[in-house]
């Protein structure tokens, strides 16, 4: 799914009633397993190991060095626009959340 930032995929997964748990410490996340209140299963992940964040290739190579110090080339990233997270439902998508719904063709990120 694609939102255009953090807030407005917390607004919108909550439409579908899922929001932040706080923990014994007080710090609050996502639950990435849950029920929705109708017993939708469903999994999350937020991309980019929690920023939200996906990378594309550019097209360019970027010349670095390795830990050694040799010169390495790598295929050029650039950010996605947008907040990005991965969801699984074990049904249909929630209606607060379809417009959300993106399948693309080569995905960045996926479920193990």
């Amino acid at each position: 799914m694609r939102f255009d930032d953090e807030t407005a995929a917390l607004a919108a997964l909550a439409t579908a009633g899922i929001v932040p748990v706080a923990d014994e410490a007080g710090n609050s996340a996502l639950s990435s397993k849950s029920r929705l209140a109708d017993g939708t299963r469903f999994g999350l992940s937020i991309c980019g190991q929690g920023t939200g964040t996906i990378y594309e290739p550019t097209g360019d190579l970027v010349t670095g060095t390795d830990e050694d110090g040799n010169p390495i080339e790598t295929e050029g990233r650039a950010p996605v626009p947008g907040y990005h997270i991965n969801m699984r439902f074990d049904g249909d998508v929630p209606a607060g959340l379809a417009g959300f719904d993106i399948a693309p063709q080569t995905p960045a990120e996926r479920f193990a």
